[in-house]
């Protein structure tokens, strides 16, 4: 049976506005945009028919001037049909016309509110803006206010820039126990809300809390999709010593920055960074990270090679530069050289030479810091960075500007009540920024060059807008590539080609080798094994060899935009396997997260979430049965009888 909201032919309006709220709500529901096409009047000025289609109706005239353009505005119209038509009949608006079908990707339930056509502010808003406006409130503040009130920023019904004044809602809380008390008391309420966020302390020898590590459920799943490469920085302790902060967060060239966890660092110390590391790890369930970014700073090192001795430790060149420019505030072109040898350099034998020639020209052998420096170039040359997973990191300076934006309030006066509120709008905000990047990835389309390339084909539906660019740059780079050699080896059990790739312009050659099967490639460069996409060279060889599509294996599942289906590698079933000698609350830890991840991805659209209701129900049914002592349902029997009620 048809659903109300659902358009259908012959369908009455008594006017216009009516059906046009109609057809809004419609799209918010599906998750798509709408505007409206045409509207026809007679000579009375009344209105005789309409159309109103979606927003990525039509497609966009071809412009002359393209080839001029050097940041083209991104696709957004695909030639959707969907619409509907009505006309004026007796003094009603009847439709006669409706197209159901899309042909593009809908938007999530979360990012609906994002669509221009749906943000709005009522007039009570307005009423409470003004009232914050008074009271001299910031504007961040007055949107996380509307958002608390009908629980989360996608409901509230505009964004930030919709708002000229915002509101900040003062939480009045008791300080009778001190900030130590209240502390605890918001872990407590954390576990509360949701019982999979986890929080650990240390105490020091006169039972007082040194150091604390906490990560919501949120970080805890964000890290299993995105939790291979992981920067941790702690400037916060040395330059806010009142509220000494600690952040583990990662990067996703989409998505921006993701917060795993924070810390706040009290006593910071070789054993406090081990205990730090250690609880980092149990709450992420033992998984370590490829890759680890920190500070130069010996006894996080230290303690880092200890607790994850498997993971590689690269150091923040922006933490690196700093200290140069101290060493060297006279000696503008050493930085400038300094730089050749921390990115420039393709190969180890190039970064030698240069680092001699370095130490020569500006006659600084005997500078103790560079001698160090040199002895850990493994840990931020380019040359030797290329043998990780970094993902074109090579700072703990995220993007998105998280350092500034919690430093900007982080300061002596601040009690940690406060502190806890601003952390807490800040990871808020980033994640919002993750749902607005989601709603553009699927509004903005990026434009496809050679649309008769399998290989950008393979991957353009995949990809996330920002990553295809990327990869559709190095499609362009191949045509600068020409091979220089090739030769078949074919002693090996797989039997290789070895290519000699050079590139106009540029001095240096690539070894690529490319297995007689097609599935296998490698280059000099290391760029798919470092950043996770393939290089020019590779897709030139690919080129050469009449290869149409990349192999599934050299698409990175985290750089496209399903990065977040599917189960997490850290929460499988060997997870919740029973054991006798477990205790109910060992049970519940076991079992909690993974109900949660599913309640979170079944919330995105409609279907999901009906589907999950469905499943939610019959287990229900099913528990309360085998509380009774009654016979179960296996679980085959268990989604069979799902099916049936589907």
């Amino acid at each position: 049976m048809e659903k109300d909201w659902k358009p259908k032919i012959g369908m009455v309006f008594y006017n216009i506005e009516e059906a046009w709220k109609f057809w809004v709500d419609y799209g918010g529901r599906l998750g798509f945009g709408v505007r409206k096409q045409y509207t026809h009047k007679k000579k009375d000025g009344s209105i005789s028919s309409c159309r109103f289609v979606c927003c990525k109706e039509g497609l966009r005239k071809p412009d002359k001037r393209d080839y001029k353009t050097i940041n083209p505005r991104p696709e957004t119209r695909t030639n959707c049909r969907a619409r509907i038509g009505l006309k004026h009949t007796g003094g009603q608006f009847i439709v006669y016309d409706f197209v159901e079908e899309h042909n593009h990707n809908v938007h999530l339930q979360e990012t609906i509110h994002m669509l221009s056509y749906e943000q709005k502010v009522l007039e009570v808003q307005c009423h409470q803006i003004d009232l914050a406006n008074d009271d001299g409130l910031q504007h961040r503040a007055s949107l996380d206010l509307m958002s608390k009130e009908v629980e989360g920023s996608s409901d509230s019904g505009y964004t930030p820039p919709d708002q000229k004044h915002n509101i900040h809602k003062r939480r009045k809380m008791s300080l009778v126990n001190g900030e130590v008390g209240h502390l605890l008391q918001y872990f407590q309420r954390q576990l509360v809300e949701n019982p999979t966020s986890y929080h650990a302390y240390q105490m020091d020898a006169e039972d007082r809390i040194t150091n604390v590590f906490w990560a919501d459920a949120r970080m805890l799943i964000d890290y299993g999709y995105f939790g291979d490469v992981v920067s941790l920085d702690s400037t916060y302790c040395t330059d806010c010593p009142h509220i000494p902060l600690a952040v583990f967060s990662g990067f996703d060239h989409h998505r921006g920055t993701v917060i795993f966890g924070a810390a706040l660092l009290y006593d910071e110390t070789a054993e406090s960074y081990k205990w730090l590391f250690e609880k980092f790890l149990e709450a992420h369930k033992q998984k370590m990270p490829q890759t680890f970014f920190t500070d130069q700073n010996q006894t996080i090192e230290k303690a880092l090679a200890v607790v994850m001795p498997g993971t590689y430790n690269g150091l923040c060149t922006w933490h690196l530069m700093q200290n140069l420019d101290n060493l060297m505030k006279d000696k503008s072109d050493f930085i400038v050289d300094f730089k050749k040898c921390m990115y420039d350099y393709e190969d180890e034998e190039q970064f030698e030479e240069g680092w001699r020639t370095l130490l020569v020209k500006y006659d600084v052998k005997e500078n103790t810091w560079l001698q160090r420096v040199y002895t850990i170039k493994e840990k931020w040359a380019a040359c030797y960075m290329k043998k990780a997973f970094t993902l074109g990191m090579q700072s703990t300076q995220l993007s998105d500007n998280v350092n500034v934006e919690i430093k900007s309030f982080m300061n002596a006066d601040l009690d940690i009540i406060k502190f806890f509120e601003h952390f807490e709008g800040v990871v808020e905000e980033k994640r919002y920024n993750e749902l607005k990047s989601e709603c553009e990835a699927r509004q903005n389309i990026s434009r496809l060059k050679y649309p008769y390339s399998g290989i950008l084909q393979s991957v353009y539906g995949l990809y996330t807008p920002t990553i295809f660019d990327l990869f559709q740059h190095e499609y362009e780079l191949f045509e600068a590539c020409s091979v220089k050699s090739m030769n078949k080896n074919m002693n090996m059990q797989t039997p290789t080609i070895d290519f000699v790739i050079a590139m106009v312009r540029d001095l240096g050659e690539w070894q690529v080798s490319f297995d007689l099967d097609k599935t296998s490639i490698s280059c000099s460069c290391r760029k798919f094994e470092s950043f996770g996409i393939l290089c020019c060279h590779c897709i030139k060889v690919f080129i050469h060899m009449d290869v149409k599509s990349v192999p599934a294996r050299y698409i990175l599942k985290r750089w496209t935009k399903l990065a977040r289906s599917g189960a997490l590698p850290n929460v499988g079933v060997s997870d919740v396997v029973e054991d006798v000698d477990l205790s109910p609350s060992q049970r519940y830890k076991k079992i909690c997260p993974r109900l949660i991840r599913i309640a979170i991805e079944a919330c995105r659209s409609k279907e999901t979430f009906l589907f999950l209701s469905k499943v939610i129900d019959e287990l229900d049914r099913q528990m309360l049965e085998f509380q009774n002592n009654q016979v179960s349902v296996t679980p085959s029997q268990f989604l069979s009888n799902i099916r049936d009620s589907m």
